[in-house]
């Protein structure tokens, strides 16, 4: 469990803040890899594997967030947003 905190925020607005930008960046970085890039060398696979690592971190810094914000004891596992 204290993994999982550790990608949390201390306040909820830093938390959907940072959630919303790795989700748009998961799925731009998706997008450009399946239209945009070509296929030379599989480039095209790493941005769409590493837009799919990123849209799919996304809900885990918003529940690591939501969990640090309402269970009172759990804020002495993080002291920044990472």
């Amino acid at each position: 469990m204290r993994k999982l905190l550790m990608f949390g925020c201390n306040q909820m607005r830093e938390g959907i803040a940072f959630s919303f930008a790795f989700f748009a960046a998961g799925g731009i970085m998706m997008l450009a890899g399946l239209l945009l890039i070509p296929s030379v060398a599989s480039i095209n696979h790493i941005f769409t594997v590493i837009g799919m690592v990123l849209f799919f971190v996304a809900p885990l810094i918003l529940v690591s967030t939501f969990l640090l914000t309402v269970i009172p004891g759990l804020r002495k596992y993080t002291d920044e947003c990472d």
